[in-house]
This record gives structure tokens, C-alpha cells and sequence, in this order.
């Protein structure tokens, strides 16, 4: 990396940094690129540079949050060795970033903020469909080991993402040891189910009747 683009890269660091600050303590609507300029000391015409918008620059920041997430959970995935474990784990590394983390509040106002822009409901997405593909992948190695059932690994990725971000909403109001019971309990449903044996022989599965 040349002298040029390491400046530029720490420029763009500064920026992300700033503004992060700014959306974490005035919320997202309420910070402006005149706000970051400021704050940074770097022109206006300059933060657009780096990025297009504000709301790019929030996916920025975002996305940073994304990865620093997987980053911890990798570190954090070593100590366990089947993948019931791994996905209660999941859920509690869920469950307690998102509880804690200052940018959960800014992200549900930017999302509700921007839910009609197109180009920020894609990013969404593709967000969502890696998480997905992680999960998918991590199920898969279960079914192959055979702690797991062969089954379709990408539909029950999808619903087990839609169970942690749907719960997200359903526990709001909830302390943390109550939310931590309740995605426990909601793990421990997605994998061994709740109907009991004797039903399952004697009624079958909706779909077959």
C-alpha cells in the first residue's frame, strides 16, 4: 500500500469513527455530513469522496459492527465442539451484543427511517443472506457428522435466522437473563421440536393427511 492510499484509508477510518460517535449520540436522523465534517475537521466534499451518502456511511459503520460480531464469534466458536452447542452459542453471542451493543438502537431507526429506499433494503438483504449462508453451512456440517438429520440445511438456515431476529422484537421489554431463557428455549425447539414421539406416530405430520 503506497503513501496515498494508506492516507486514504486512515482518512476513511477517521470518518467512520466520527460518525459513528455522532449517530450513536444524536441518532441517525439527527446527524448531518455537516455534523461529521465538523466533528472530523475533513470538508464535506471530501467525506463524499469516501462515501455517497450518509446512508452509505451508515452501512459502513454497520458493516463494521457485522464483522467485528464474526470476528468475536470465531474466537468464541472454538470452545465448542457439536453444533447444538454452537447454535445455543450463537444465539446468547446474539442476544448479548445486540442487548448491549449502542448501535441498536441507531440501526432500528436508520432501518425504519430508510424502509422504502430500495438500494438500502438491498444491503439489508444481502446481509441477511450471508448470515444465512453461515448458518446453512454450520448445519450442514452437523448433518454430516450426524448429529443432525439429513434435511434441506438452507431452509432451516433461513429459519433459524428468522427465529433470532423475530425474538429480538418479542423481547424488547425483557431483562437479559429473561431474553437469554427465552432464546434458549427457542433453540432447544428448533432442534428437538415439541411434539412429543406418541403424537408424531399416531397423528403424522399435517402435510401427509
Amino acid at each position: 500500500m503506497n503513501k496515498k492510499e494508506t492516507k486514504s484509508m486512515l482518512t476513511k477510518k477517521k470518518i467512520t469513527e466520527a460518525a459513528k460517535q455522532l449517530f450513536i449520540q444524536k441518532g441517525y436522523a439527527s446527524t448531518s455530513m455537516e455534523n461529521i465534517s465538523e466533528a472530523t475537521g475533513i470538508s464535506k466534499g471530501n467525506i463524499y469522496y469516501h462515501f455517497d451518502s450518509k446512508e452509505g456511511l451508515f452501512i459502513h459503520v454497520l458493516d463494521e459492527w457485522e464483522q467485528e460480531w464474526m470476528e468475536q464469534w470465531e474466537d468464541q466458536k472454538k470452545q465448542y465442539s457439536t453444533t447444538a452447542e454452537q447454535l445455543h452459542a450463537i444465539a446468547k453471542h446474539f442476544v448479548i451484543n445486540d442487548y448491549n451493543h449502542p448501535l441498536t438502537n441507531v440501526a432500528d431507526e436508520f432501518f425504519s427511517h430508510e424502509k422504502s429506499n430500495s438500494l438500502i433494503q438491498n444491503q439489508l438483504y444481502k446481509t441477511i443472506n450471508t448470515r444465512i449462508s453461515y448458518s446453512q453451512k454450520l448445519l450442514s456440517e452437523g448433518m454430516q457428522s450426524g448429529e443432525l438429520k439429513p434435511d434441506d440445511s438452507l431452509l432451516l438456515a433461513k429459519i433459524f435466522d428468522t427465529l433470532l431476529y423475530g425474538l429480538n422484537n418479542t423481547c424488547r421489554d425483557l431483562n437479559m437473563k429473561e431474553t437469554l431463557d427465552l432464546y434458549a428455549k427457542a433453540i432447544d425447539s428448533f432442534l428437538y421440536g415439541i411434539a412429543s414421539a406418541d403424537s408424531l406416530h399416531t397423528s403424522g405430520h399435517p402435510s401427509e393427511s
